[in-house]
């Protein structure tokens, strides 16, 4: 049996600390050089990768939420890019298609807006201002002028409030020498709406308008205008039968949501909103009627032209030769002094009496165009829900409203849409019960609900893996590394369970000693009693040994290490 006298271990005195520094590190050296280097480097790699991750979730914890602005084209493009990169905006670019920050899309729309970033006024001019330069030929000439004043007009049907963009496309036949195989030239125009708003039927007017105007010997008929959702709002292809008809049913329904407004400027005061509905049926007759009426009135005649010519002559007039001598009486004529009594004298004489009258009856003429578009029959239906009433209990109970109440509602709407009882209007309003939802107490949304949710559940997710990556797998692999025979001495050993002694062997080390035996030696070690005068310390020793293998192999392993 070998027995050890003035056994000394090494005890670590807090007043030498600085001088134990550099043996604590020599030792992580040491420790470091004697590890088996595969699993160093294993536990390096998962190491990284460990810390790889948290830094990823970190990242994307604190990545704002990114929605597309646009898809542009390249020169619109460029320019967005450019206003961006002045403002210092953040943004992704994912082919044509800019994302910017959810927080920040309004604002950057408006300030896209203010900088007129919504087309290029002064498209075509450039392809006009180009040198075309020599060998081009007439054809390439034409094509590219023709491409030049499309771009022309759609820059000008951009201009309007509800059009965001705008393409034209020019057919122009080739001028011709003879007139009669002259052709007329066509457009077609394909307008996209901005974002809720709609192409109104004046607005239409306005573009077949600007391209008939704009392009020489072209019809507004011969103009085809279109939507970008394939919706087909003018014709040049279509009859004339049923365009007339499209434009009147489109008329009509104009109407009907006047009369609706109406109705509800007239109830929402009285009634409130939500408490009553409407509707109105429009009935027009676009029937273009014109006649023109001659009436003559014989009671009030009226005398238009008159001729009279009358004569008249009495007596002999003188006859003969003029001349003094030829009118002279014969020399022997006898003359009787007393001509008979009751012989009356002939006397000569002519009467003559000419008279044309024309009269002119009272003539009215009367050309009358009867306006088309008039509105034919009215018809409108009001429901009013009943009225809320409460109890003497603090109960609401539904009760219909008295006929008083809907006389009067029924007054206010005939003032005001106009009602007509010749042309057969009808109004209706009836008091009916309303089917709602529960009107309860509104609640707030649920937190997950909430705008903010999800970039703090973000952040509280990303902070909890990576406390779970730092004291599960970061900490034990770094306590490894720096002491890989204390964590393996920690897992070997069970502080619940405890060692195996037995009752006699830790009655043994329970057992006082005498301490005076003990001390420190001149270079600080610690000096044991000898092992040989106490043989229950070498049976308890020997217990220890037996029990635990490992244990013991590591202090004697010191202990060599120690000696070294």
């Amino acid at each position: 049996m070998a027995e050890a006298t003035g056994t000394n271990l090494t005890v670590n005195d807090p007043s030498m600390g600085n001088d134990s520094e550099p043996e604590n590190k020599s030792g992580f050296m040491d420790t470091l050089g004697s590890a088996d280097m595969m699993r160093q480097m294993a536990l390096v790699v998962v190491l990284v990768i460990c810390v790889a991750i948290a830094v990823f979730i970190l990242i994307w914890a604190q990545e704002p939420d990114f929605r597309p602005l646009a898809k542009m084209e390249t020169q619109e493009l460029i320019e967005t890019l450019d206003y961006m990169d002045a403002n210092q905006i953040e943004y992704r670019l994912e082919g044509n298609t800019v994302y910017v920050r959810s927080d920040e899309f309004q604002t950057i729309r408006l300030g896209m807006t203010r900088q007129g970033l919504t087309g290029s006024s002064d498209a075509g001019t450039d392809i006009i201002m180009q040198d075309m330069g020599f060998g081009v030929s007439q054809r390439v000439e034409m094509e590219r002028l023709k491409h030049a004043r499309e771009q022309q007009i759609a820059a000008t049907i951009e201009d309007i409030s509800s059009i965001q963009k705008a393409r034209v496309l020019l057919a122009m036949p080739k001028e011709n020498v003879f007139a009669r195989r002259e052709k007329k030239a066509s457009a077609t125009v394909v307008l996209t709406a901005k974002r809720g708003k709609v192409i109104a039927g004046e607005e239409v007017d306005s573009v077949i308008d600007i391209v008939a105007s704009a392009v020489q010997n072209m019809e507004p008929s011969a103009v085809t205008v279109t939507d970008s959702n394939g919706r087909l709002l003018n014709s040049g292809s279509q009859d004339s039968l049923s365009a007339r008809a499209r434009k009147e049913y489109e008329i009509e329904r104009q109407r009907e949501q006047e009369y609706l407004e109406k109705i509800d400027a007239i109830l929402i005061p009285v009634l409130g909103i939500g408490n009553y509905t409407a509707q109105a049926d429009v009935s027009m007759d676009f029937t273009a009627l014109e006649q023109t009426q001659r009436s003559y009135n014989p009671d009030l005649p009226a005398v238009r032209s008159e001729m009279i010519n009358e004569q008249n002559s009495v007596g002999g007039g003188a006859m003969g030769i003029p001349g003094a001598l030829t009118n002279q009486p014969p020399l022997d004529s006898n003359i009787p002094e007393n001509p008979e009594a009751g012989a009356q004298a002939t006397l000569p004489g002519s009467t003559s009496k000419v008279s044309t009258r024309n009269y002119e009856l009272d003539t009215t003429i009367s050309h009358t165009k009867k306006q088309s578009g008039v509105i034919r029959r009215l018809s409108v239906s009001v429901a009013v829900d009943y009225l809320q009433v409460a109890g003497e209990d603090g109960t609401t109970s539904a009760e219909p409203r008295n006929q008083e109440a809907l006389l009067n509602i029924r007054r206010l709407l005939q003032g005001g849409v106009g009602f007509d009882v010749t042309r057969g209007d009808s109004l209706e309003v009836v008091s009916v019960p309303f089917t709602r939802m529960d009107d309860g107490i509104v609640e707030d949304a649920p937190i997950w609900e909430q705008p903010a949710f999800l970039p703090i559940l973000k952040l509280v997710i990303g902070g909890l893996v990576i406390i779970v990556l730092i004291i599960f797998v970061i900490r034990p692999m770094l306590r490894r590394l720096i002491n890989p025979d204390e964590s393996k001495e920690a897992d070997d050993f069970d502080a619940d369970e405890g060692l195996d002694l037995g009752d006699e062997t830790i009655s043994m080390l329970s057992t006082d000693f005498d301490e005076g035996q003990v001390g420190f030696a001149a270079d600080g070690s610690l000096m044991l009693p000898d092992l040989h005068k106490d043989e229950d310390v070498l049976k308890a020793v020997r217990a220890l040994v037996a029990n635990e293998p490992e244990l013991s192999a590591q202090v004697v392993k010191g202990w060599l290490m120690q000696d070294e």
